[in-house]
């Protein structure tokens, strides 16, 4: 076991095989100042981050589907930061699913356990320390540090619900339920609460998104694919590709995550939204409008590029009988 340098504060980030928390954990450890435990989901990320031989970085293997892992993950902070977590970010998350039709109820659960229970677990193992933390800025060795906070990642998703999204819809929704939930039950211990809302984004898990639609078209039945019809996944192909297009960098949420860190009071508000100009406009119409102008211009929009059902009563196919 070796003890964190009391200097540094105390970074826990999920999710760090790839995407955001691999770029976040590097750009936290150029900048210095920070301890960071970067969980991994594979052995192979845990030992590309020991590869750097920084005892500032300490990778972790851990599936915060796991709750042993998880508890693993406990231990080993409590030993080794008695001093506490400064700042813990769930940034761990899958998607999965798809059009209702097409997706299983085995995907619905597992994009629960990974985004919601995900942040469930890791928040509930980490409250002992972010409390230690915590307490300590009341000692007068701590009045400078800054308020422990607890940062996730979530997405507009959290807020709007794009068809052919679904689960993934509804995880993001029930944990940005939970965080508003936590925002004032961990108040009295002094212990910020904020979310991370991003558009569209490039990275690997929005890029694998048409992937993960192909493969559950390819596993639904036939009569489902005959209702949808033969260039149904044509037309979402092509829209999955555009919206990759037109997709923010990266770095957006990268940057906003490590100034959530780093500010003083980085984690104030409740909501930190992350895309073009135009995304804040369009939430506060999907959350104002009646529903049937939003349901009306999805629809128009899910026609016009051909993600629509050809023959949902199967008419066609049974006047070819």
């Amino acid at each position: 076991m070796t003890l964190t340098n009391s200097a540094n504060l105390v970074v826990v980030i999920t999710g760090c095989d790839t995407g955001f928390g691999s770029e976040i954990v590097q750009e936290l450890f150029q900048r210095g100042g920070y301890t960071v435990y970067a969980t991994c989901l594979t052995e192979k990320a845990v030992e590309a981050y020991k590869a750097k031989q920084s005892s500032r970085i300490r990778a972790v293997q851990v599936d915060v589907t796991n709750q042993n892992d998880v508890n693993r993950l406990r231990a080993q902070i409590e030993a080794e930061c008695p001093q506490g977590v400064y700042c813990v970010l769930n940034n761990a998350g899958i998607y999965a699913g798809g059009f209702f039709d097409f997706a299983s109820e085995d995907s619905f659960q597992k994009i629960m356990d990974v985004n919601y229970m995900g942040i469930i677990r890791i928040t509930k193992a980490m409250l002992p320390s972010l409390r230690i933390y915590a307490k300590s800025r009341h000692s007068p060795q701590g009045k400078h540090l800054p308020r422990a906070r607890l940062l996730s990642i979530t997405s507009i998703a959290g807020r709007a619900n794009p068809p052919a999204h679904g689960g993934y819809n509804a995880s993001k929704h029930a944990a940005e339920s939970i965080l508003d939930t936590l925002r004032v039950e961990l108040s009295p211990w002094e212990i910020d609460v904020s979310m991370l809302e991003p558009f569209y984004a490039k990275t690997p898990l929005v890029a694998s998104a048409h992937t993960v639609l192909e493969r559950v078209w390819k596993e639904s039945s036939v009569e489902t694919q005959k209702m949808y019809g033969p260039n149904f996944m044509q037309g979402v192909r092509n829209h999955s590709q555009q919206l990759y297009d037109r997709s923010m960098p990266s770095k957006w949420v990268v940057d906003a995550a490590v100034k959530a860190i780093r500010k003083k009071n980085g984690a104030a508000k409740a909501r930190y939204l992350i895309g073009f100009w135009w995304v804040g406009t369009l939430i506060r119409l999907q959350e104002t409008l009646p529903s049937w102008i939003i349901d009306f211009f999805t629809k128009r929009i899910m026609k016009g590029v051909g993600a629509w059902p050809s023959d949902p009563f199967l008419i066609k196919d049974t006047q070819r009988n």
